[in-house]
């Protein structure tokens, strides 16, 4: 098993490193998903801007909300929902095969039971207390997100992202685009795209999550700021 549910270097009283919410156990954790939804509507209508048909005020729950859906969820030590993302199943109809089919303009994209997609990759910065924080929330989801893969024999993961992210996540994952970056009318250039989940792509994650410190110092030195990396 490769799942961690806290860091092995933690001490005692630090923050899990990531929960894993499955359909199995969804019932006793529905007050996690219920701040899980509020937080991604903080983000995804309050700061980015979207525009979600059919969800309710202050929830983010749409139609890729299943009862087959996955979630990777980080929280904070004082038990804030930080970060989450959602895993589908791509045998059922999901955001790739309804909404965005049409950005494959390079390969169609994956169907079958080892692949998944993977959208609302989603952290709320106003909660980190610091770029190192930020870092790690997202190190801590990716891990949460390769765990769950290979320990469920899920060897990819689809997604549509920033060009920006995409560039970032091709230092971690062996990724490949499935189309060409498409520019929106908010100016995003987003691209569709499939991840290789494997125990070395699991190991740099763990490597770069225990190396925050370091690896933000020389990103901090490089950029005056970090960038907030967007994920459907």
């Amino acid at each position: 098993m490769t799942s961690l549910e806290h860091d092995p270097s933690a001490t005692q009283g630090e923050e899990a490193v990531f929960k894993i919410i499955t359909p199995d156990n969804r019932a006793q954790n529905s007050a996690l998903i219920d701040a899980m939804h509020e937080m991604r509507y903080r983000i995804v209508v309050g700061e980015w801007g979207w525009d979600i048909p059919d969800i309710a005020k202050g929830y983010d729950k749409d139609q890729f909300d299943t009862d087959d859906t996955v979630y990777v969820i980080v929280r904070s030590r004082a038990g804030d929902v930080v970060g989450s993302s959602r895993l589908n199943p791509t045998i059922h109809p999901h955001m790739m095969s309804e909404l965005f089919a049409d950005y494959c303009d390079l390969q169609p994209y994956p169907v079958g039971r080892d692949v998944w997609e993977c959208s609302r990759f989603v952290t709320d910065r106003a909660l980190m207390e610091d770029a190192v924080d930020d870092f790690r929330v997202r190190c801590r989801l990716g891990l949460g997100l390769t765990a769950w893969s290979l320990d469920n024999k899920v060897s990819r993961l689809s997604w549509l992202t920033h060009q920006k992210f995409f560039n970032l996540v091709q230092k971690v994952w062996d990724t490949e685009p499935l189309g060409l970056p498409k520019r929106e009318g908010d100016g995003w250039a987003w691209i569709p795209a499939v991840s290789r989940m494997d125990e070395a792509t699991f190991d740099r994650q763990l490597d770069r999550y225990r190396n925050a410190d370091a690896i933000v110092a020389q990103y901090m030195g490089a950029r005056p700021a970090l960038s907030q990396a967007q994920v459907v």
